[in-house]
């Protein structure tokens, strides 16, 4: 029954996840055992309750859950793209429209999504 309920968790998060720009690694439990912390798929297992930040992308590693990563790029919507371009600023994670014939000065958004 417990089974049934982790699966039924990771499907929910997993639909959740789709429409946030995330990906999600369930646990994988082996014979009744369940791993001391969650694989990145690349070889790296990362310890129950741990959360990191790496090229704008934010993961978290929950026990009895798995790992889950999520993209956290802001983009900007609502600004004038005939007269402005977007420049990525890696630091923050963010696009930042700027005018085109000037890219010193920044131009008028409305919203950011991510």
């Amino acid at each position: 029954m417990n089974t049934m309920l982790v699966v039924l968790l990771a499907l929910a998060l997993f639909v959740t996840f789709c429409d946030a720009q995330c990906t999600f690694i369930p646990l994988e439990i082996v014979n009744g055992y369940q791993p001391g912390g969650c694989s990145d798929g690349k070889g790296t297992i990362h310890s129950f309750g741990t959360q990191w930040q790496s090229n704008c992308v934010h993961c978290s590693c929950e026990e009895r859950v798995g790992l889950s990563c999520c993209n956290i790029v802001m983009r900007p919507m609502g600004y004038d793209k005939k007269q402005c371009t977007e420049v990525f600023k890696q630091e923050s994670c963010i696009y930042i429209p700027v005018n085109k014939a000037n890219p010193s000065r920044y131009c008028e958004v409305k919203m950011y999504v991510g």
